[in-house]
């Protein structure tokens, strides 16, 4: 019966669509360096390039849910900022319109629930196949793309009666308002904006509703979009609920403006532009608001991502020396050395637990906080440096500095090793495991409890019985796409940065 919902069938879709969101998110970490990272940072370089990437993939794949989704994983991989995501969705409202104006002039339109299956059977062979590295997270990148649109389209699937069961006959006489509720809930519930867009289009050719009421239709269809984003934002890093809670800023502002400004004016800009056919105006209006949308907030990108960022902030990290005074000096500098310790230990801890159980995933979590920190520190630093002070203080301030960025600089460079010993973990071949095991040794001994760690002549020794190592297994590691001489270089960065980070010691 297609009015009746089926509940097992949706669940299976959300489970599907989860764990297809989580699989994303870990192909799109192991690929994000290399040409990938660099056509990212091409093509995301101001927001007008993020609003054009959002606009023109959206248009080609006919999903601004899927573009959401990727956007969402992305952040989360920390190939986007907040800003970069924000405008790119501001594309995706624009591109989503690309639908309405295929099904208005060509009478078609594209399903991407029929490609999911061969898609995610396709990556699970590539990902099974492939020699681990960046083919086979290739491989994983679509089979998680594939099954996000199997389990988008099983969710549509278990509520496609509701679609068909929508009788907007029943809503003739009512205010506009409620046919704008009404594409909200639709949307969300059938998860595509594009098949709201479908009944709003078919409802008024056949003359079941007005224009006025189509166009209220369509502004609930694109704000009914925000529930994808929103379920997709439930698991992961701060970073994606922000995202999301700018998009249902962003689509409920517009939503504002369309309905009380563009909507009432529409009458007479159809007048004026002599366009008489009530489908082209529909889908022109679709597009007329999404772009003033974005004419109006890419200006407000930076505010809007203040904003967002103070209401759902990325951690606790008040500011350090607020206020500070020169007699008040030597405690704040006390203030920043206990700080700078705390750091320093951190990034021991956190080097310690990756060498000693082999799992790079809490320390690529918190590599970012330590960047934060730094920056933080460094705010604290030039706060005091305004100050007047002897040349004792000045030393020490400098000291900090000098033992803060070798220490952040050592932790870059284990990020390093840690993205790439995940590829060497994960390898089939049974004779890179004494590399794997050596790699941690070295990082653990440079890295010791107690704050002991080599002298040069001992750490110099260590790397090259690591770089022979290296050299003697080279093709297995080629062979599977890992660069062994590239993790002992990595490993040897992080053991220099490091010694030199623990030789200072303030005055």
């Amino acid at each position: 019966m297609t009015e009746t919902v089926s509940l097992g069938m949706a669940i299976t879709g959300l489970g599907l669509f989860l764990y297809a969101m989580q699989q994303l998110e870990t192909a799109l970490e192991h690929l994000i360096s290399g040409p990938v990272a660099r056509w990212m940072r091409s093509a995301t370089r101001t927001p007008l390039r993020c609003v054009g990437v959002g606009c023109l993939v959206t248009a080609l794949m006919q999903s601004s849910s899927l573009v959401g989704l990727i956007v969402l994983a992305l952040v989360s991989s920390r190939m986007l900022d907040l800003r970069q995501a924000m405008a790119i969705m501001l594309g995706a409202n624009l591109g989503t319109t690309a639908t309405g104006w295929l099904v208005t002039l060509l009478g078609f339109k594209l399903s991407l629930g029929s490609a999911g299956l061969p898609l995610a059977g396709v990556g699970a062979l590539l990902s099974v196949l492939l020699p681990a590295g960046r083919w086979r997270s290739q491989g994983v990148l679509l089979f998680a793309l594939g099954l996000l649109l199997f389990g988008l389209d099983t969710m549509k699937t278990a509520t496609e009666g509701l679609a068909q069961a929508v009788d907007v006959t029943a809503l003739q006489g009512h205010s506009p308002l409620v046919y704008l509720l009404v594409g909200v809930v639709v949307t969300a519930v059938i998860q595509s904006s594009s098949a709201t867009m479908l009944i709003a289009l078919t409802a008024l050719n056949s003359q079941m509703i007005s224009l006025h009421d189509g166009l209220a239709l369509v502004i609930g269809a694109d704000l009914g979009t925000t529930s994808t984003l929103l379920l997709g934002a439930i698991k992961g890093p701060r970073i994606k609920r922000q995202v999301a809670l700018f998009h249902v800023i962003y689509n409920l502002a517009t939503a504002i403006l369309a309905f009380l400004l563009i909507m009432p004016l529409w009458p007479r800009v159809a007048s004026w532009s002599g366009i008489e056919d009530p489908l082209i105006l529909l889908v022109g209006f679709h597009s007329t608001f999404n772009a003033l949308g974005i004419v109006v907030f890419v200006p407000l990108l930076g505010r809007m991502a203040a904003f967002i960022e103070a209401r759902l902030p990325a951690a606790n990290r008040p500011m350090l020396l607020e206020a500070v005074r020169p007699e008040t000096l030597d405690a704040a500098l006390e203030l920043l050395t206990s700080a700078c310790e705390k750091l320093v230990n951190n990034v021991r801890q956190l080097a310690q637990g990756f060498a000693s159980r082999g799992n790079a995933e809490p320390f690529l979590q918190s590599y970012r906080d330590i960047r934060d920190e730094e920056i933080r520190l460094a705010l604290a630093f030039q706060k005091l440096e305004q100050l007047p002070m002897s040349s004792l203080q000045a030393k020490r301030i400098q000291r900090l500095r000098l033992q803060i960025s070798e220490s952040v600089y050592a932790a870059k460079a284990l990020k390093d090793v840690a993205e790439d010993f995940a590829r060497l973990q994960h390898s089939r071949s049974a004779r890179l495991a004494p590399v794997a095991a050596r790699l941690r040794e070295s990082v653990l001994a440079v890295f010791s409890e107690g704050g002991e760690v080599p002298d040069e002549a001992s750490h110099h020794r260590a790397m090259t019985a690591l770089h022979e190592l290296a050299y003697r297994h080279l093709q297995a590691a080629s062979d599977d796409g890992i660069s062994l001489l590239n993790l002992a270089r990595e490993v040897d960065e992080c053991g220099r940065h490091w010694l030199r980070a623990t030789r200072v010691s303030p005055p």
